[in-house]
């Protein structure tokens, strides 16, 4: 299965760069010159190639909305330190733990102690 992340505006660049370090293909909003869209048209535009949105947006946490467009899942970084070292670290850890939830749509919400993960 072939993963693909669309990375919210504000997601730093740094998770760009772990993602494709390890073999994900990813694009950063900024990067396709998408800043300031509305979250109607990130979903849309992650329904295209059915992308994985990874976002810090709580409006993206909206189950109905989640499953009402075709995109390869939302994850949700809620965690209270917003630091980029530990969203790469957070990252990193779900990959390594929760890997296979990427090969079906799922909502995914991560905060400073556990995975939520809706279907």
């Amino acid at each position: 299965m072939n993963v693909r992340f669309l990375l919210d505006e504000n997601m730093p660049f740094s998770l760009l760069d772990f993602l494709r370090s390890r073999g994900y293909e990813a694009e950063h909003l900024k990067k396709l010159e998408k800043v300031g869209i509305k979250n109607g048209e990130v979903y849309k535009l992650a329904e295209q190639h059915e992308l994985w949105i990874l976002t810090r947006d709580s409006d993206f946490r909206n189950y109905h909305k989640f499953v009402s467009h075709n995109v390869g899942g939302v994850i949700v970084f809620a965690s209270g330190d917003s630091t980029t070292r530990n969203l790469l670290e957070v990252m990193s850890r779900f990959l390594k733990t929760c890997c296979e939830k990427l090969e079906s749509k799922h909502l995914i919400i991560i905060d400073d102690n556990t995975i939520k993960i809706y279907e």
